[in-house]
């Protein structure tokens, strides 16, 4: 943000858990800086502290469209194309970001060890 004292437009606490431990959780926060009217693909960042996802934070894409409807997250910036985090279905009403109460499922990766993944829920806060 260029503005330290800006609101971003979108920004969200997401809970992730182990889909067979679910006790075993940890919270993300995730926030994207401008939403324009009819955006299907945005960037954004998120952090959150090293539980399960091999990270503290970094850059995601969001793909809201039909088909898509998924946020990847990586470790640092998206440019370095290391994929810690993949949140499937994330979307709203068609094309929409997802709001409070959203939920689904996804992928932990971990970019220094290629046979690690682990299956996950994710709800909004």
């Amino acid at each position: 943000m260029s503005d330290a004292g800006a609101v971003p437009a979108y920004n969200v606490d997401v809970k992730l858990a182990v889909r067979n431990d679910p006790d075993r959780s940890q919270f993300i926060n995730m926030t994207i800086d401008s939403v324009p009217t009819g955006s299907t693909r945005l960037r954004g960042t998120w952090r959150g502290a090293r539980v399960f996802v091999p990270s503290q934070g970094g850059e995601f894409n969001w793909d809201g469209r039909a088909g898509q409807e998924l946020v990847e997250a990586f470790d640092g910036p998206a440019s370095a194309a290391r994929v810690v985090l993949g949140l499937e279905k994330f979307v709203g009403a068609p094309g929409k970001l997802p709001g409070r109460g959203s939920n689904g499922t996804g992928v932990v990766f971990d970019p220094d060890d290629p046979a690690f993944r682990l299956d996950i829920t994710w709800r909004i806060a």
